[in-house]
């Protein structure tokens, strides 16, 4: 099964329901419909259904692109994503995982 990493201080505001999205640095290949397993320090701690996948540029991103992702504005945003994934440009792409958790085992 795919799995998809978070760092540990993600992992709440996906189970809460406040993070429905999650933002990868290039272009990835996540199939709509198929369950992904999400995992904290290699343990899964959820099971998601794609329901969206959205290939832009970080130039693109927007406002409500952040607050999908648990943030509360795009300048916010774009720094957890440096902060992540190292210096990363305006006309990179980045690829937008919409999804919906369908079973959790345990909180952080």
């Amino acid at each position: 099964m795919e799995r998809i990493n978070f760092d540990p201080e993600y992992v709440d505001i996906i189970l809460n329901g406040e993070k429905t999205t999650t933002i990868r640095k290039g272009i990835k290949s996540f199939q709509v419909g198929r369950i992904v397993e999400f995992t904290v320090n290699n343990k899964v701690f959820a099971l998601a259904r794609v329901k969206k996948v959205v290939i832009k540029r970080v130039k693109e991103l927007t406002d409500l692109d952040a607050l999908r992702d648990g943030f509360q504005d795009r300048i916010s945003l774009i720094k957890a994503l440096r902060r992540i994934y190292g210096e990363i440009k305006d006309h990179e792409f980045v690829t937008v995982v919409h999804f919906e958790i369908v079973k959790e085992f345990f909180k952080n």
